[in-house]
C-alpha cells in the first residue's frame, strides 16, 4: 500500500472489527498522529479524515479548498475501536 500523505504527521487506521472480518473495503481513515498518540484525559477527541483510495494508493480526500475532509470526530476512549495500519 503507498501511502501518499505525510506519515510523520497523519497515521492511517482502520476499525479492529472491519480488520478482523476482512471487511475493509473503503474503511482507511487517516488521523493526525498528535491526536492518535495523545493521552485521554476525557476531555480529548481524535478526527478521522477521509481517504481514496486508487488500486494501492492511499491518500486524504481533499475539498477544493485542499483540505482533508473529517468524516467523524470521536472521543480519545474510542481509539480502541481502531487500529493503526
Amino acid at each position: 500500500m503507498i501511502k501518499l500523505y505525510d506519515t510523520n504527521v497523519d497515521v492511517l487506521v482502520v476499525r479492529k472489527s472491519d480488520y478482523q472480518n476482512d471487511n475493509i473495503g473503503d474503511g482507511y481513515f487517516v488521523v493526525p498522529k498528535d491526536e492518535w498518540l495523545c493521552e485521554d484525559d476525557g476531555l480529548k477527541s481524535f478526527h478521522l479524515f477521509l481517504t481514496k483510495l486508487d488500486e494501492n494508493r492511499v491518500s486524504l480526500f481533499l475539498t477544493s479548498e485542499g483540505n482533508p475532509v473529517i468524516f467523524r470526530e470521536l472521543p480519545l476512549s474510542r481509539r480502541s475501536d481502531y487500529i493503526e495500519i
